[in-house]
């Protein structure tokens, strides 16, 4: 492959050695070349901004510290629309790969990938197609094909207050920040979190995203 097609890559994780591993795994592959790396999703923006013109597509974890990978993607396919963004994380729950492709990802690939298989997705998305591993399709049709509510397996209805405290968690607001933006109190919308996980049936804040992203609880009625 000539050099002016080679597809240069930003790569974003914040474990070095994750890094490292990747770098290591592409360094021999044709037309393929790793020229920025970030430790998270600040850096990865920064680097864009910097070096917009040398990088072709990221290469984005979802779990970061500063920003996640949901974030990172909408601020990416908003400032700098013609970058091609692959999701490559452990995540395979169907929650996660939704919301990623609703950030904008152009694919969704396991980190337990091969070689052969990463380059496969990077080459198709450069050129303009959608990639998603077969692990992470299976996931998709499981999550459409059995987590759909039925008579034995009801989601109550939950009130628009709800929904909007619901919506706010999913965007990771804390209870302070949540009780400033609906104009109430936090005893408030910690009695509608405690009404949430109970008519749910969940224990925790990732079982309410899970619960809201499987049954789509959060769309306009």
């Amino acid at each position: 492959m000539e050099a002016h097609n080679t597809i240069k890559l930003l790569l974003v994780d914040d474990h070095q050695v994750l890094i490292d591993g990747i770098k290591a795994l592409l360094e021999k592959a044709e037309g393929i070349s790793i020229v920025h790396q970030a430790l998270n999703g600040k850096g990865a923006l920064e680097t864009l901004e910097q070096h917009h013109a040398e990088i072709d597509l990221v290469l984005l974890d979802i779990n970061m510290p500063d920003m996640n990978g949901f974030e990172v993607c909408q601020e990416i396919k908003k400032r700098f629309p013609d970058k091609k963004v692959l999701s490559l994380t452990m995540h395979s729950e169907a929650g996660f790969i939704t919301k990623m492709v609703k950030a904008g990802a152009d694919g969704y690939v396991l980190k337990n990938a091969g070689k052969d298989e990463l380059v496969t997705a990077i080459r198709s998305i450069q050129q303009g197609e959608k990639y998603f591993s077969k692990e992470v399709t299976n996931s998709l049709l499981d999550g459409m094909q059995s987590k759909k509510p039925s008579r034995s397996q009801y989601i109550p209805k939950i009130t628009r207050r709800e929904k909007e405290i619901l919506r706010l968690i999913i965007d990771e607001c804390n209870t302070d920040e949540i009780a400033a933006k609906l104009f109430i109190s936090d005893t408030t919308v910690i009695s509608h979190r405690k009404s949430l996980l109970r008519k749910l049936n969940v224990k925790n804040t990732a079982g309410l995203v899970r619960v809201a992203y499987e049954f789509n609880l959060l769309a306009e009625e």
